[in-house]
C-alpha cells in the first residue's frame, strides 16, 4: 500500500516534457462575453494524470492557476474563467481567475516537481485566434512546442472545447435539405468596364429588377445603401400605390448625405424607411425579397453608376426558404436592431437536390471564417474581382494555397489596391497574378470562384467586401454556392473584365499571364 501511494504521489509530482499540452486557448473570450475565457490542456499520453500541485501561469502573474484532479489518458481538461457558464453544456474541471491579456501571454505549465512540462511563449501577440470573430486559438501538433507560431491555427464556430469526461462544445451548423432544384438567374454589369460615362438607357440587370418590382403582388422588403436610379424609385413608388406593401431598411449616412432626395422621394410617397445609428458603421446589403418568395441580391447599388459604369455582379433566387432567411435579416433591421445589436438566428447550409448553398450575415455569422475555410478547399484555382480586400486572414489564406500549388488570378479595383492595407501586393509576392483595373467606373464587385473547374467549382458572392468591416461591423449578405454551372457564369464574367486590364497593371505577367478565352461568344 505505501509503495501504491508512493507511485501515485510521484506521479503527481514529475511528468514527461509535453506529457500534457496547453492544446486551445480562448484569449478573447466568447461572443456572449469577452470575459468568458478557456483554456484546453490535452493527455499526449496512454494513462490517466494526476494535476495535483500542477500550475498554469502566465508569465506576467496572471492568471496564475493552482490545477487539480485529474486528466484521463488522451483526454482533455477544460479551465474556465470565474464560472462555469462560459462554455454552454459542459462542466468545467477548474475554475480560475485573472485575466488573458488581448495582446498575449507567455504561459508556462508545470508539474508537481516544478518542471516545466510545456509552455506557449506567445508574449509577443497571439499566434492566432480572433478578437472581433470571438475565434479561439487552436495547437496544430501536440508533438511540436506550442511556442512555434505555424504550430497553432484558428478555431471557429467557438472551437471545441471538452472536458474530461469527453463532453464538448462546438457550434457545427447542421444542414437544410429543401428538396428541390435552385431556381436562379445571373446578372452582369454589361456596359463595364468599358463604359466611359453614366447613361439612362436600361440595362438588363436594371430591367431585370424593375420586372420583379413591378411583378411584385404582396410585398417588397428591401435593404439598400446607395438609391439615385430614378426608374427604380419610380417603380417602388408605383408598387406602393398598387397597394404592395414596400418597406426599406437603409443607411443613416446615406440617406442623409448624397443620396438624401431619393430616399426623401420614398418618405414623400409614403413608403416607410428605417435606417440604422451609426457614423462609423454602415447598413451596406443590396437585397430584396419579393413577396416571400424571391430574393435579388448582389453587389450592384441601385444607382447611375451601379447599373451603367460600374463592375457589378446580381443574383436572383427564387425558393420560399432563402426568402424566409433573408425575411428574418430584414425584419431584424426593420425592428432597429442593426450590426452588433443583431444575432445569429437563421439557417446556413442548404442543400438543393445535390446543389450546395450557404447563407451568411455580417456580422452575427462569422462570414470571414467562412470564406477563409472556403478558400483552403481550393485544389487547382481561385479567380476573384474584388473592390476592397483588406483583411490579412483571407490574404494569408491565398497565400497558403498558393504556396500549395494553386493558381491564383485577381483583380482589383484602383480605388481599392491603394489602400494601405490592400492584400495585392502580399499576394502578388507569393506569386499570384494580380490585376489593377483602370477604367472610368469602378471593380465594384465581391466575387470569387474557386476551381472553376475542379471537382467543387464554387462561386462566392454579396454585398461583403473582403474587410474586418464588411466582417465583424456593418450589415451584408453573402452566399457561398458549389454549383458548376453558376462557376463558369461568373469565370466568363471575369474572363470578360480580366481582357481588359492592361498588361502593365498585371504583377507576374511573364510566368502567369495566358491568352484570355471568353466562354460563350
Amino acid at each position: 500500500m505505501a509503495l501504491l501511494l508512493h507511485l501515485m504521489q510521484s506521479n503527481a509530482l514529475a511528468a514527461a516534457p509535453q506529457a500534457v499540452v496547453i492544446n486551445e486557448i480562448a484569449w478573447m473570450g466568447t461572443t456572449t462575453s469577452f470575459n468568458d475565457e478557456w483554456i484546453e490542456l490535452y493527455n499526449t499520453t496512454d494513462a490517466p494524470i494526476d494535476l495535483t500541485g500542477w500550475t498554469l501561469i502566465a508569465n506576467d502573474g496572471t492568471p496564475t492557476i493552482a490545477l487539480s484532479g485529474s486528466i484521463p489518458a488522451d483526454g482533455t481538461f477544460l479551465l474556465e474563467r470565474t464560472d462555469d457558464t462560459t462554455v454552454p453544456g459542459v462542466t468545467a474541471d477548474l475554475i480560475y481567475s485573472g485575466s488573458l491579456g488581448n495582446d498575449g501571454e507567455y504561459l508556462i505549465l508545470k508539474d508537481g516537481a516544478s518542471v516545466v512540462i510545456d509552455a506557449v511563449d506567445s508574449s509577443g501577440g497571439w499566434f492566432s485566434g480572433h478578437n472581433e470573430g470571438r475565434v479561439p486559438m487552436v495547437r496544430l501538433d501536440t508533438a511540436v512546442s506550442g511556442s512555434i507560431p505555424s504550430n497553432w491555427t484558428y478555431n471557429p464556430r467557438c472551437g471545441s472545447a471538452t472536458n474530461s469526461a469527453g463532453i464538448s462544445h462546438t457550434c457545427v451548423l447542421t444542414e437544410t435539405a429543401v428538396g428541390t432544384g435552385l431556381d436562379y438567374q445571373v446578372y452582369f454589369n454589361e456596359l463595364a468596364p468599358t463604359a466611359g460615362v453614366i447613361t439612362t438607357t436600361p440595362t438588363n440587370m436594371e430591367t431585370a429588377l424593375l420586372a420583379l418590382i413591378n411583378n411584385a403582388n404582396t410585398s417588397l422588403d428591401m435593404a439598400i445603401y446607395g438609391l439615385n436610379r430614378q426608374s427604380i424609385i419610380d417603380g417602388l413608388i408605383a408598387a406602393h400605390t398598387r397597394g404592395v406593401t414596400v418597406r426599406v431598411v437603409g443607411d443613416d449616412e446615406a440617406a442623409t448625405a448624397s443620396y438624401q432626395p431619393y430616399y426623401q422621394m420614398l418618405t414623400d410617397a409614403g413608403i416607410p424607411i428605417v435606417t440604422d445609428a451609426s457614423l462609423s458603421i454602415i447598413q451596406h446589403n443590396k437585397f430584396l425579397v419579393i413577396d416571400g418568395q424571391t430574393v435579388w441580391t448582389g453587389s450592384t447599388n441601385w444607382t447611375d453608376t451601379g447599373f451603367t459604369l460600374n463592375a457589378n455582379n446580381s443574383m436572383v433566387i427564387t425558393d420560399t426558404i432563402l426568402a424566409a432567411i433573408y425575411t428574418t435579416e430584414f425584419e431584424e433591421m426593420w425592428g432597429g436592431n442593426f450590426q452588433g445589436a443583431k444575432t445569429d438566428n437563421t439557417a446556413h447550409l442548404f442543400n438543393f437536390n445535390g446543389l450546395r448553398l450557404e447563407s451568411y450575415f455580417s456580422p452575427t455569422d462569422l462570414v470571414a471564417f467562412e470564406v477563409w475555410d472556403e478558400l483552403a478547399q481550393a485544389d487547382e484555382t481561385i479567380h476573384f474581382a474584388m473592390f476592397f480586400w483588406t483583411d490579412a486572414l483571407l490574404t494569408n489564406r491565398v497565400i497558403e494555397r498558393l504556396e500549395a500549388g494553386v493558381s491564383v488570378q485577381g483583380m482589383f479595383d484602383q480605388l481599392g489596391e491603394a489602400n494601405g492595407s490592400s492584400g495585392d501586393e502580399a499576394m502578388c509576392a507569393a506569386g499570384a497574378q494580380i490585376g489593377i483595373e483602370s477604367s472610368a467606373g469602378k471593380l465594384h464587385d465581391k466575387f470569387a470562384i474557386i476551381d472553376v473547374n475542379g471537382s467543387d467549382p464554387t462561386v462566392i458572392l454579396g454585398s461583403y467586401n473582403w474587410t474586418e468591416s464588411g466582417a465583424y461591423s456593418n450589415d451584408e449578405n453573402t452566399l457561398i454556392i458549389h454549383d458548376a454551372t453558376l462557376a463558369q457564369m461568373y469565370y466568363a464574367e471575369w474572363q470578360r473584365q480580366w481582357a481588359e486590364i492592361e498588361l502593365a497593371n498585371i504583377c507576374n505577367p511573364d510566368t502567369l499571364y495566358l491568352p484570355v478565352i471568353i466562354r460563350g461568344d
